[in-house]
Order: C-alpha cells, then structure tokens, then sequence
C-alpha cells in the first residue's frame, strides 16, 4: 500500500530549530602569530622598497642605504676641517655622508661582511666602491674624497669624535677602516680605544681630545651641510655634485666619475 504523505509536515527553513552559536572564544596566542606575520611582512615591504630587493635589510636601516641617482646638488664648499683624502687638485670631488654605525656605509667601505653577503645575494655582481673608488682614482690623483658624518644609524657619533680626533696622529682613514670592519663594538667607546690603540694610536690624546668637545661644532656642521643637500640616509654620496645614493656596486661610482671627468 502506498505510504500517505499528506500528514508529513514540511520543516521549512524559517521553521528549522537552530543550535545557539557557541560563543568565540580569543586566542591571545594565534592573535600574535597573525600579528608578528603582519609585522613581517610590512617590514619585507619597506625593505623592499628602499633597497630594490626582495630580502629584508638589516634591522635599524629604515632611512639607509636608499639607493638613488639624483641630478647635481649644492654642496657645502670644502672647508679647513673636512677630511679628505687624495690630491686637494684633483679633478672630481666625491663627498660622502656616512655614520660609523651604519652597516650599509660599513659594506660602501668594504668592511661590513654580513651585509656585503646580503648585498651580493640580491646582486652577485655587487662590489664594495670606496676601496675600488680609492684604487682606481683617489690614489691616481683624479679624485678626492671627503667623509662627512651624518646619522643616519644612530649609535656613531662618539665613534666619529674619536675617528676625529685620531686625524690629529694622522689616522683617521686607518681608525675608519678598523671601526667599519667591527661595527659591532662601534656602540662602545671603550671598545673603539682599544682599536685605536692597536692602531698605534696615542689615547690619552684621545681622551683629552673627547674631553674638550673640540669636533661637537664640526660634527653638527656636517649633519646641517647634510641636511641642506637633502640626505635622508647613509650612505649618501655625491659625484662633483652628483648624488649616488645607497650603497650601490662601484659600478653606479664608476660611471658617475668618467662622467664627471669628461
């Protein structure tokens, strides 16, 4: 016998009983792993923006190593109290604004090997440009280079009295390599003595030198000539005028300098 359907209510869903929702419950710990993923990847963003590359930079470079090509800026005229090093005749004059706890400026001077790694990961061509600027031009006698501090990391300015002062024994440029090869001492004044003084360096020279605060004036000059030619970060470097920003290969420094000797 056939079933007799007409007595079988259709359950609409308007009519469907529901289970109450049960209520949700917070997961601080899932909270801060999608947190710290969000953090990470704004930082490979900005990362990537201001190096051209796809790895993060080192941490503590949010304004370095801002690699540009700028047309020709007014710079402030060379004075007594530049360092300089190579023929005051030369031809091309290349200032540089670095900071001595800046690892971009430390792998520009050839000394900072984790960042260069970091460098040559992006581009396996990539080549440190102040020691080959200094072989190829600066000893030759067509450029002259000028270091001009500015902070563009923070933590170098006693680093920078000290590189100072040291010019006064005639070794700024030998300090200056030491402390880019070591930066990580570079925050500790007792430290960057001791490389001093392996340098042969005379510090109790130095130490009256820090006491009477003789470079304050100069160091506060170079972050203003800085500010003026609109350096944002370190390394920042200008070819008779033409900005090289970042720490780009020697190849950037190489074509900017025929051009200038043209």
């Amino acid at each position: 016998m056939a079933e007799d359907h007409s007595k079988i209510k259709e359950i609409r869903p308007a009519e469907a009983k529901t289970q109450p929702s049960a209520p949700v419950k917070s997961d601080p710990e899932k909270f801060w792993k999608i947190t710290t993923v969000v953090l990470i990847v704004l930082l490979a963003f900005f990362a990537f923006r201001n190096t051209g590359g796809g790895t993060a930079i080192p941490t503590g470079q949010a304004v370095a190593n801002v690699p540009t090509t700028a047309g020709a800026t007014t710079l402030a005229p060379l004075a007594a109290d530049d360092i300089v090093k190579g023929s005051a005749n030369a031809p091309v004059t290349i200032i540089e604004y670095s900071d001595p706890s800046c690892p971009f400026c430390g792998a520009a001077a050839g000394g900072n090997q984790q960042v260069i790694d970091y460098l040559r990961q992006r581009d396996p061509s990539w080549v440190a440009p102040l020691p080959k600027i200094i072989e190829n031009y600066v000893n030759s006698g067509k450029v002259k280079l000028v270091f001009r501090y500015f902070p563009g990391h923070g933590t170098g300015e006693n680093a920078m009295k000290v590189m100072l002062c040291a010019n006064e024994q005639g070794k700024f440029w030998e300090l200056h390599d030491k402390i880019f090869a070591n930066q990580d001492k570079v925050a500790d004044l007792d430290q960057i003595k001791t490389m001093a003084r392996g340098l042969g360096i005379d510090i109790a020279k130095i130490d009256t030198c820090l006491t009477s605060k003789k470079y304050d004036q100069k160091i506060a000059k170079d972050i203003a000539s800085g500010t003026a030619a609109g350096v944002q970060g370190t390394p920042d470097t200008f070819v008779n005028g033409q900005e090289v920003g970042g720490a780009q290969s020697y190849t950037a420094f190489d074509s900017a300098i025929k051009a200038a000797l043209q």
